[in-house]
């Protein structure tokens, strides 16, 4: 629960940027506890709704400065956010990032993600279980993260490979939580038989009204499973934005605290109740501020959900 200081943060930031608008109107009803929160399955551990996907602002961070990604990290969690998604970068990338991550306002209010596998942002991409390791301990390093909150394999890479480290720094107690992600389709028919087989703490899998595959297999075996999910690429790389330009809200979207096409995309993510925390990236304050709002106030049945899709699907 927010104390009466983070309120008034809150306020600030939203007055700051003249977003007060974009937070649905119970927030200001019943104070600002409204960030919905959700247990990871088999724990009394809590996650906000509502996290960020940090590559794209956090890569700037060397040609920028820190400033952008700080208040963008002071944002969320002046709002109640925690969860931060990253991945290993170029270790003056991390190294910078991690002087944020590590900074007594934030540390001990953040739950950060990172991965191991895929390298798309290294000299070369190959990466065998050495480099796998390396990567954990660089992310573990600068990010000061002791133990590692979560750790995935990136894209389900070389999963033969990885998967074992990730069980064997779980048994150490070097992360908190391991688990797999993808960002294609096409990779979730291979993501269910992993779920079944070696049962992951957590997935990351794209999900949303755009694409939304996701909860045909692989989001009801996470809930029969007892497995957390994170969602990455809500907004489809920006092309949901696309679709939905020029076209208003439903007036019946106000029925779900829904004020703008972004927080409708997200709770329709979250109307699917075992999904933990949607990872929505941006590096621009008010659109965190506007992301944040769809994990606020009311979320839609299975009836509204079905209304919400087949008028997404009608705009062509």
């Amino acid at each position: 629960m927010l104390n009466q200081v983070t309120r008034r943060q809150l306020m600030k930031t939203l007055s700051a940027f003249g977003l007060s608008s974009l937070m649905p109107n119970s927030v200001f009803a019943q104070g600002t506890d409204n960030l919905i929160q959700r247990a990871i399955p088999g724990t009394r551990e809590v996650l906000p709704v509502i996290g960020f996907g940090s590559s794209a602002p956090v890569r700037e961070i060397l040609n920028d400065g820190p400033s952008v990604v700080e208040s963008l990290i002071e944002t969320m969690v002046s709002m109640g956010a925690s969860i931060v998604d990253t991945a290993p970068r170029e270790y003056e990338v991390d190294k910078a990032f991690g002087k944020i991550l590590s900074d007594p306002r934030f540390k001990y209010r953040l739950f950060v993600s990172t991965k191991v596998g895929l390298n798309r942002f290294m000299a070369t991409r190959e990466v065998d279980k050495a480099g796998g390791i390396k990567q954990f301990e660089q992310t573990n390093s600068l990010f000061n993260r002791h133990p590692a909150d979560l750790v995935y394999v990136e894209s389900m890479t070389d999963m033969d490979i990885h998967w074992p480290t990730l069980r064997e720094l779980k048994e150490k107690g070097e992360a908190r939580y391991i688990g797999i992600t993808s960002s294609f389709t096409e990779d979730h028919e291979r993501m269910a038989e992993f779920m079944k087989q070696e049962k992951p703490d957590f997935i990351q899998v794209n999900f949303s009204l755009l694409e939304p595959q996701a909860e045909e297999v692989v989001l009801p075996l996470a809930r029969d499973l007892g497995i957390g999910v994170m969602i990455n690429s809500p907004f489809n790389g920006g092309e949901l934005f696309r679709k939905v330009s020029g076209h208003d809200l439903p007036d019946w979207a106000a029925e779900i605290d829904c004020q703008t096409w972004a927080q409708f995309n997200l709770k329709y993510i979250l109307g699917m109740t075992n999904i933990n925390t949607v990872l929505t990236e941006t590096n621009k304050t008010h659109h965190l501020v506007d992301n944040i709002g769809g994990g606020m106030g009311r979320i839609p049945d299975a009836q509204t959900r079905i209304r919400m899709k087949a008028h997404f699907d009608s705009l062509g």
